[in-house]
């Protein structure tokens, strides 16, 4: 289950998010705002997207390389995060939200205005054509 405040909570279940969070363990390549890039082992994400790596590279822009056991970047300083081309982003991202889903008392379902159901429908409809 994902653990944090409940702004983390609502960003990881809202944006894209989850799907960094699913990248733990793997090797990956971070592009920095400053033009640089890191390479290296996911090992924690928080709700802020910071991202702690291990066994990193960092190469500046200058193209000069420095090795680091353990490495932080702070969320705002990510331009893009290079996701490995042998995963199936629309599968990872179901497996993830699947995984942290809550396990609690079941509540009754609240009553939607048609408009919202309305919208729902769409949003799911649209979610099912992604499915490939």
């Amino acid at each position: 289950m994902f653990v944090g405040s409940s702004k983390e909570r609502f960003v990881y279940h809202n944006t894209l998010l989850c799907l960094v969070k699913a990248l733990q363990g793997q090797n990956i390549t971070l592009d920095l705002r400053n033009d640089s890039y890191t390479c290296g082992q996911i090992v924690t994400v928080d709700g802020f997207m910071n991202i702690s790596l291990c066994s990193a590279v960092y190469c500046d822009p200058q193209g000069n390389e420095f090795f680091f056991e353990n490495l932080f970047i702070h969320g705002r300083n990510i331009r893009y995060i290079h996701i490995p081309e042998n995963m199936s982003i629309i599968a990872t991202i179901k497996k993830e939200l699947n995984k942290n889903k809550e396990t609690g008392p079941v509540k009754k379902p609240i009553a939607k205005s048609r408009k919202n159901t309305k919208a729902l429908q769409q949003h799911m409809q649209t979610v099912a054509s992604l499915d490939l």
